[in-house]
């Protein structure tokens, strides 16, 4: 199945993660996965592109000589949406029944 609007990593993962006869919980985890790792995909691009794109030179308030770096969130929303995204991983192979312990393919994400 190809998911509108989702890039080649996005769909490649939810290629490798999907099942036929998965139940429609486990297709919205995956789909959500997919989406996520399209999200990441694209602030990695961000990040590793032009670097006045998220992070820029602006005059300090107290001091015009005196320069401070300002970032936009995108290294901030990238750590959180690599949470998430390890999470709904998780929950994807505790659903196909991988092993409650921790001890699966998804310790080292």
């Amino acid at each position: 199945m190809t998911i509108p609007l989702i890039g080649a990593g996005g769909q490649a993962l939810y290629d490798s993660l999907s099942q036929d006869g998965d139940p429609a919980s486990l297709t919205a985890l995956i789909t959500e996965a997919a989406r996520a790792k399209d999200r990441l995909d694209r602030l990695h691009a961000l990040m590793a592109g032009d670097d006045n794109v998220w992070m820029h030179l602006v005059p300090s308030r107290g001091n015009a000589e005196v320069l401070e770096i300002r970032m936009d969130a995108a290294p901030q929303e990238a750590r959180q949406l690599a949470t998430v995204f390890r999470q709904l991983l998780v929950e994807i192979d505790r659903r196909r029944g991988g092993d409650e312990q921790g001890s699966d393919d998804l310790d080292g994400i």
